[in-house]
């Protein structure tokens, strides 16, 4: 579905909404905060940044971004697992891609190889139609950069959209039980996936 036609597309965010970014050193994060610019005030902190840095921007939300690596590698995620398990719980996350790994790896889930890698392939996305899948068709094209995924995923998530491969289902969204964790596999930012603005929209309407 298009955004001009999403059921959230007449919603807006609240106005001066501050988004930190976490930037796991991804060559899309960019596109990422050009997107939620549109409907927020965005800072961005490399992965580096100490978890008294991100404390201090005092952020509305935070978005967890994309990046190369696995999230066990503390040199890959870097202080991004560590906002999930102590900030997040109280600030709405958004998680994309590396994002979802690491939070399902964070709270004691399983992150393996996808049976192929993908890297910039559209996938059918069935989902929930709720948080940030509200409003939207199902088997929504969306765009996968990927070759790990979701295994194991810890009973305190709920998994909220999957893509049907050969192999088996793939998890594609997760939505914490209890915080205000929401994570995505594919990326709204990429032009495969033709939802990605209403994605993000439905993020920042929900904080």
């Amino acid at each position: 579905m298009s955004e001009s036609t999403s059921a959230n597309a007449t919603e807006t965010p609240t106005d001066d909404l501050e988004v930190l970014f976490v930037d796991n050193f991804d060559s899309f994060t960019y596109n990422l905060v050009e997107y939620t610019s549109e409907y927020a005030n965005t800072t961005v902190v490399k992965n580096t940044a100490s978890l008294s840095d991100v404390r201090a921007a005092d952020p509305d939300a935070i978005v967890i971004s994309p990046g190369p690596g696995h999230p066990r590698n503390d040199r890959d995620v870097g202080v991004s697992t560590d906002v999930l398990r102590e900030i997040s719980p109280d600030v709405p996350t958004l998680g994309v891609c590396l994002g979802l790994e690491a939070a399902v790896y964070e709270y004691g889930g399983t992150v393996g190889h996808a049976p192929e890698p993908i890297h910039g392939k559209a996938a059918s996305i069935s989902h929930d139609g709720k948080g940030v899948f509200a409003g939207l068709d199902q088997g929504f094209q969306g765009g996968r950069y990927h070759s790990l995924v979701a295994g194991d995923v810890p009973d305190c998530f709920e998994v909220t959209a999957t893509t049907e491969t050969d192999d088996a289902d793939l998890v594609m969204g997760i939505r914490h039980r209890e915080h205000p964790i929401e994570a995505v596999q594919f990326h709204p930012e990429s032009v495969l996936t033709a939802v990605g603005h209403d994605v993000i929209r439905n993020f920042l309407v929900s904080v």
